[in-house]
């Protein structure tokens, strides 16, 4: 399994906004090969996220197919700042699903 965390800086007033096209963003990459994702609202105000895909190609894939740009570009425009973008393989899960 592959993942990518991110952490965003969102734009005042644009938290509602952003939550909700996360998710439906979210839901349109399953039909892409998406395993889920998560998010998180930091101590810090900033969001953080969780996306899980079978492996990197898949995801690189996925993105670069530029789906459903009537939620992508909205979501992109309500961040004020990409703090981390992290690429990770699964060493161990131990979720509980």
């Amino acid at each position: 399994m592959f993942a990518t965390y991110f952490k965003w800086r969102v734009k005042a007033g644009r938290e509602a906004e952003f939550a909700a096209l996360w998710s439906e963003g979210t839901k349109a990459l399953h039909l892409e090969g998406s395993l889920g994702s998560a998010l998180f609202l930091a101590e810090d105000g900033n969001y953080c996220a969780f996306a899980r895909w079978p492996d990197k190609a898949t995801r690189d894939i996925a993105f670069a197919k530029n789906i459903r740009p009537d939620l992508f570009d909205p979501f992109r425009d309500c961040i004020e700042e990409t703090l981390i973008w992290d690429e990770s393989v699964l060493i161990d899960d131990l979720w509980i699903k």
